[in-house]
Parts: structure tokens; sequence; C-alpha cells
């Protein structure tokens, strides 16, 4: 029998902002490589050290440890003016990454037409519009895919950019009509060699560095952005990102093999959030959804733009649950529910005859009919905001947990109950015990 991998996989189970910047930050200092391997400056995380918070955007979220080493795999696209910033802000606050950032030659660059198109699209009220961030990510993966793309390894080659953007540019430019305001190639080619300059010694075959990094015995920790009900195949269709952003986005992201993998943390809040346009059965559109709003700081991490809420849905979790093997749930934010007099679980929907199922339906029209069947339960009324251990649980609080691990037919591995790193516990006896 093989020794099963020490490594561990950390992937959003919802619709992503579940939290999980805070278990990769907790994460990090047992794991001597962090890899994030999909997406783009899209995803946000937030790490809240001594009530600090600190959002990154594409640099892996083990940059806070300074023993971690960074890896941005081949399935990241890298906007790298934003890259710059972030690693400046990083620097201010005494976080160097430099020497322990490597960045794969194979990772694609969000380029300004990638950005033009991507807001072209969003800025018309037709039915296309699908309420993205605008940051020019789906226009690069096409382009990827379209073979058009550019890639970080390229960028050591400058003399051939200007003829390796030309096609796309000029598929953009039909696009968009003559009078569209766009940087000339030239100076698009400009612009990147200088965000460039400082980072093309980190820039290489992160593939191989992680299989080396195996055969050492070093642990690797992955980081997925977005989540599953966001993923390209297995989300809420069209209304997703345009990565694979469960499981197999980290195979693919990496050129590891599914043998690299020990442990896979799916990280889900204590009720629902959703940005952009898109089902969500569970939205609460009155006084609960906009408490749950305010009180969770339902707020974009990367655009700022308010959250949709609605209580845990129960059938999308089980679903990514399935979809990515999860071995336990990180569940975040469970302090946010304190006070409600109820609390609810969706525990189904039921269509337009009546009918009550828990499967996602695989067609967007077919959301349309579906209405969620709630179960309520009483509240709690001492406060679980920094609780640190099954027992100081209130009883009403542990009954709502119960019941959502068995409808997601998951257990809990980690519960957090409050925004910084020492604020939750643990969940006795499972794979987590004795990591953190």
């Amino acid at each position: 029998m093989t020794h099963r991998s020490r490594n561990l996989a950390i992937l959003g189970l919802q619709w992503g902002d579940e939290g999980k910047g805070k278990l990769v930050d907790l994460l990090s200092a047992r794991f001597q490589n962090v890899v994030r391997f999909q997406g783009g400056n899209n995803a946000g995380h937030t790490v809240v050290v001594n009530g600090q918070s600190i959002a990154l955007h594409q640099v892996p979220s083990g940059a806070l440890h300074p023993e971690c080493f960074l890896v941005v795999g081949s399935g990241v696209l890298l906007n790298l003016e934003v890259f710059r910033q972030e690693l400046d802000r990083l620097s201010q606050r005494g976080v160097d990454v430099m020497g322990r950032l490597l960045i794969s030659a194979k990772a694609h660059v969000i380029l300004p037409h990638h950005i033009a198109l991507d807001q072209w699209r969003e800025g018309g009220a037709g039915a296309n519009k699908i309420g993205t961030t605008g940051r020019g990510i789906g226009p690069a993966y096409e382009m990827k895919a379209a073979r058009m793309g550019i890639r970080m390894g390229d960028l050591k080659h400058p003399e051939t950019l200007v003829d390796r953007i030309l096609p796309g540019y000029k598929e953009v430019r039909i696009l968009l009509g003559p009078d569209a305001s766009l940087p000339t190639p030239e100076a698009i080619v400009a612009q990147l060699m200088e965000f460039a300059k400082p980072l093309l010694s980190c820039i290489g075959d992160t593939q191989a560095h992680l299989m080396d990094a195996e055969k050492k015995g070093e642990s690797i920790l992955f980081e997925g952005a977005q989540a599953t009900l966001l993923d390209i195949d297995h989300g809420t269709y069209p209304f997703v990102t345009s990565s694979n952003c469960s499981i197999g986005g980290l195979f693919t992201g990496t050129g590891l093999s599914h043998k690299s993998i020990g442990n896979v943390l799916g990280v889900a809040k204590a009720y629902t959030t959703r940005v952009g346009a898109g089902p969500m059965p569970s939205e609460l559109l009155d006084a609960t959804g906009a408490r749950l709003r305010e009180v969770g700081r339902e707020f974009g991490t990367t655009t700022g733009r308010p959250r949709r809420c609605g209580w845990f849905d129960a059938p999308i979790t089980r679903h990514a649950v399935r979809t990515n093997g999860a071995d336990g749930l990180g569940l975040m934010k469970l302090d946010v529910l304190d006070g409600f007099p109820e609390v609810g679980l969706v525990i189904g929907y039921r269509n337009g005859h009546g009918e009550l199922s828990a499967n996602l339906p695989s067609c967007s029209q077919d959301w349309l009919d579906l209405t969620p069947e709630v179960r309520m339960f009483k509240g709690w009324s001492q406060p679980t905001r920094g609780v640190k251990s099954l027992s100081e649980l209130p009883t009403e609080a542990r009954g709502y947990l119960d019941a959502l691990m068995e409808i997601v037919e998951a257990p809990i591995a980690y519960l957090s109950t409050g925004p910084d790193r020492d604020e939750g516990f643990v969940w006795p006896g499972c794979f987590l015990d004795g990591v953190i």
C-alpha cells in the first residue's frame, strides 16, 4: 500500500467568498509550499491578523509566513500591474516574497484589450450580461483556448510579443469598433515589460519544482480561488467564472497527478452568499438578508460589490462535496448567525409541480421554477464569537450544525467563530486534528 500524501487542497464549496484565505493563512505555517493554481485577479482572499485586514488577489495567501515558498501555477491568469501593486503593498507591510516566489512560465497574462472586451460586454443590458468583475478574465481564458494568449515565459522574448499579441488584438478591435480607446500593441508590450522587469527571475518550471518538492518530502498546500458553483463545468452555467475551480483545475493548473493530494478541505459559510447574476434559490430579499450582509460585512474583496445573502444551501454544498471528494468542511462565519431568533437551512428545492429534490439542474432555465424548502432551527442567545471548543457551543448551534453535516454528507473539520486567526477551532477527531 502506498503512503498517503500529506498535501492538502483547500477548495470553495459555494459561489466563492467563503473565507478560504483565513484557512490558507492558518495552515500555511505547517506547509513548505503554497500553490495558487487557477483564476485571476477577480478572486480575493482576505486574511485578518491582529484585527488588520490584508487582501490578497493573486499572490498565494501563504505570503504572510516567511518560511512558505509561493507558487503561481500554469492555470492562473496574471494582471502584471495588479500583481506588482500587490507585491508593493506587502513590502510596505514588511512582507518580502522575492526569493521565495516562482511563477509558471505557462501562466497566461491579462492584456488591456481583454479588459476592454470584458467591460464592453458587461456594459450592455443584453442577455449576455452575467455580472463579471470586468477584469478581463473571461476574454483572457478565451484567448488561451484559441491559442492567441501570451504566457509568462513569452516575456523573456520581448521581440516576439507584438506579433503574438496582434491576432487577438485585431479580433477585439473588430468587435469594439475603430473608435475604441485601446493602446497600440507596441504600447502594450512596452508596458508589459516595465511591469515584468523585476519578475523575470521568478518565472520558471513550477511543475518540476512541485514534483521535486514531493520527492524531497516537502508538504504542499493547494489554494483554490472562487468556488465549485462558479466552475465552468460544474457550476451554475453560464453564470460562472472561466476556469475549473473545483478539484480538476488543481491537476491541470499544476501538472501534478491525483496521487499528489492527501486530503481535500471544502470551505463554506454557515450561510450562503453570491455576487453577480445567476440562480440563488436561498437568497433573502428582506431584512434578514440585509442583516446577514451587514453583520457578515458581505462586500466583495476585489470589487466592493454587495453580496446577495441567504440561508445555508445544503443541496449546492452537497454537490460541491461530491464533486471535489471533500474529506471535511471548513465552516466559516458561524458567529454571523448569533442573535437570530431562527436560523434557516435549505434542504431541497420544489419545482413547479411541487416535487421536492436535492439535485441541481444543469440548465439555467430549470432553476427558474425552483423554490427553496427551508427547515428552520431555533436561534441561540449565547454568542459563538470567539468560541474555541465544541463544548462551548450553544446547544441550539450544535443542533443546527449536526443537521447541516447530515444533509451535506460531510463532517466539519474546522469551525470559524470570527475573522481573526485565533477565533475558531478544529473539530475533534477530524483529519486536521494536530495540524492547526
